[in-house]
């Protein structure tokens, strides 16, 4: 892992949505029907919440550069989830937060974060919300708590969509796994 922790997150999330080219290359991705993210993705960053972003990210793509292209797509969504660093100071819990609000935004990992912790959902983390979170026996306890209130937002908020279930499932395990590396 490099010193800039923030980046090996965002890379590890890079690597969760990317979609390759037979070569391994990171690629645009024309996002199914039904997604809600728009017409076009790289690496989780789409047209409908990231325009500028992802249209440099094609452009990059486009002219062959690759390597750029995704070392640009981590620098984005690590400044992207910064929010997360001033919510906890646990690294393994910034993780998983990082990808919740790559995920579903800011609002939505605060909401995720406050029901894993019984805090009133809000959508703003603030000191009822940390206080909360500070009195989880354990990280490893949080973690769980996190996860299980990722799978109950999506289906109380999004709803459980069949094309995208497995997906979820395994991006939440993934950023579970991510997270536990830093606990």
């Amino acid at each position: 892992m490099s010193n800039d922790y923030r980046l090996d997150i965002a890379r590890a999330i890079v690597g969760f949505e990317a979609r390759r080219d037979a070569k391994g290359r990171i690629k645009a991705y024309r996002l199914p029907q039904g997604d809600g993210g728009g017409v076009w993705e790289v690496s989780g960053i789409c047209d409908r919440y990231h325009p500028h972003e992802t249209a440099d990210l094609v452009r990059l793509i486009e002219a062959g550069k690759y390597t750029e292209a995704e070392e640009r797509a981590a620098e984005y969504i690590a400044a992207y989830t910064d929010c997360a660093q001033r919510w906890t100071t646990n690294r393994g819990i910034e993780a998983f937060l990082r990808d919740a609000v790559f995920n579903r935004g800011a609002r939505g990992a605060a909401k995720i974060y406050q029901m894993a912790v019984g805090a009133q959902v809000d959508g703003v983390v603030g000191p009822k919300t940390l206080a909360a979170a500070a009195k989880m026996k354990t990280p490893t306890a949080l973690l769980a708590a996190l996860r299980d209130a990722r799978e109950r937002y999506e289906l109380e908020k999004v709803g459980k969509r069949a094309q995208f279930w497995k997906g979820l499932i395994n991006r939440w395990n993934n950023a579970t796994k991510l997270a536990q590396r830093y606990l």
